[in-house]
């Protein structure tokens, strides 16, 4: 069986012109998914350095690649037409990237807030040895608060907005975040006793 990805291989290796990328996003954006993998073969290598490049090679890179082509597919209606859309992937991957670090900051954000043991910059070690104190005291919590608060702390998401994923209550989604914050704080104190 003949597929898009093989016929675009096989025009690469004949000298034969590609489909120029706004063609490839409009036919994307039309619903074509084949035209996704042509962007991924093409684009994927440029991407992925400079994500590594970005992150310092981190284990999720490739995570991070994958989740920019994904992006790049429901966002292709909104293609401004440039011949290359390498730069355009590029800018989703940075994006990609900033929300990243966002989490991470609200996360250690939330470490310092619900942790007696404060990070420092200095010392890196302190850092992971609160994260890893975190994610032991988060074990201890039920999945439903468990959920609920990285939601909030983590994703950044309103009482409104997990009340409407979950499906829930607003009023079970401020107890839940009540509840996980104090068993959260009870459980690094033990921690810290231990």
């Amino acid at each position: 069986m003949i597929t898009r990805r093989t016929m675009s291989e096989s025009l690469v290796r004949a000298n034969v012109p590609q489909t120029p990328d706004p063609e490839i996003l409009r036919e994307l954006a039309g619903g074509e998914i084949g035209a996704l993998g042509e962007l991924y073969d093409r684009y994927r290598e440029p991407v992925r350095r400079f994500v590594a490049r970005a992150t310092s090679d981190a284990e999720d890179v490739d995570d991070l690649v994958h989740a920019t082509f994904l992006a790049a597919a429901k966002s292709a209606g909104r293609y401004d037409g440039r011949p290359s859309c390498r730069p355009w992937l590029i800018g989703i991957a940075a994006q990609l990237l900033r929300r990243r670090r966002q989490s991470f900051g609200r996360f250690l954000a939330v470490l310092s807030s619900l942790s007696a043991t404060r990070t420092t910059a200095a010392d890196p070690r302190r850092a992971l040895q609160a994260r890893s104190d975190v994610e032991r005291a988060l074990v201890r919590i039920s999945a439903a608060k468990r959920i609920t608060l990285l939601m909030a702390e983590v994703e950044g998401l309103s009482c409104a907005e997990i009340a409407g994923v979950l499906g829930i209550p607003i009023g079970t989604v401020w107890t839940r975040l009540h509840a996980a914050r104090r068993e959260l704080r009870r459980a690094l104190e033990e921690g810290e006793k231990s």
